[in-house]
């Protein structure tokens, strides 16, 4: 790191509410060959300055994402069908994977034990075969086998919703900051801290190789009186996904100084986390809050 970018220039760091953005290089999640990774927190060797801004008067929602969704097992007959896929699955759990020759024969064997399962169903329950037989016609005249059964008989098979998780999905999170320079001096440091959001956050070219060096990632603190905040949550590294600037947003017409530089200029950050948050991220967290 190369020194620190602070707005306003009055904030006092140990008396004062305020956001540290800091940049690191890209590291993987997990290791790779040729790749470092980092598991948590910041990733590589930081780069140019730390950034201090003030704290905004309302703090991005950040939320806990996770992804659900609802699945149907419609009927006997979809009720057989999950019965053989989960009898499938716990043959799978206890089967011999110790080489790709024998997972392939346990594969094999799960998908014979599922369809023997299913087999057996049909042939010790009516309803199953009925509802087999219905959905045969229904898709005959481009119906599925509920508007065929409520055209014929105004009845419906019980969907047997579950509502199933599929998994974690990465968060994302905003900040917009306003500046008023009151001097030419804190005017420079101004275009300083936009310069680097837009310089860390972009690409470089690989010389002679064709290739782009992966932007670096951001390490976001809430810090109160010098330190990490407890009362509020942390972020684990973040890709600047966005960076937008506008000069005298909101005003009836371009006002500027002498030099030039607008009268405001409103910076715009959009983020997005490189790593999922688990419980373990809440319980190891260094807040009362968790991530």
């Amino acid at each position: 790191m190369t020194g620190v970018l602070k707005y306003p220039q009055e904030l006092q760091e140990g008396q004062s509410d305020y956001i540290l953005f800091t940049n690191h290089e890209y590291r993987t999640n997990k290791s790779y060959p040729g790749q470092s990774f980092s598991s948590r927190g910041a990733s590589g060797p930081g780069s140019g300055a730390s950034i201090i801004l003030y704290m905004p008067t309302t703090t991005p929602a950040v939320s806990q994402n996770n992804d659900w969704g609802d699945k149907s097992f419609a009927g006997p007959l979809g009720e057989a069908f999950a019965g053989g896929l989960t009898t499938a699955t716990s043959g799978i759990d206890t089967a011999d994977f110790s080489s790709f020759e024998a997972g392939v024969a346990s594969g094999k064997k799960a998908a014979k034990t599922s369809m023997d399962y299913i087999k057996k169903q049909f042939q010790n329950a009516g309803p199953i075969a009925r509802q087999a037989g219905t959905s045969i016609v229904a898709n005959m005249a481009g119906m599925t086998a509920n508007q065929l059964t409520a055209l014929q008989r105004g009845e419906v098979y019980n969907p047997n919703v579950e509502l199933l998780y599929n998994g974690p999905r990465l968060r994302g999170f905003n900040f917009q900051f306003q500046f008023v320079p009151k001097s030419e001096q804190e005017a420079q440091i101004v275009n300083k801290i936009i310069l680097e959001f837009k310089k860390w956050s972009a690409p470089k070219i690989i010389q002679d190789t064709g290739m782009y060096k992966v932007p670096n990632v951001w390490e976001v603190k809430y810090m109160t009186n010098g330190t990490q905040n407890p009362h509020m949550n942390e972020f684990k590294r973040a890709a600047c996904m966005n960076v937008a600037v506008q000069n005298n947003q909101g005003m009836n017409m371009h006002m500027s100084f002498a030099d030039g530089m607008p009268v405001i200029t409103t910076l715009a950050l959009t983020f997005m986390e490189v790593d999922v948050i688990t419980r373990d991220d809440h319980e190891a967290a260094n807040n009362m809050v968790g991530f």
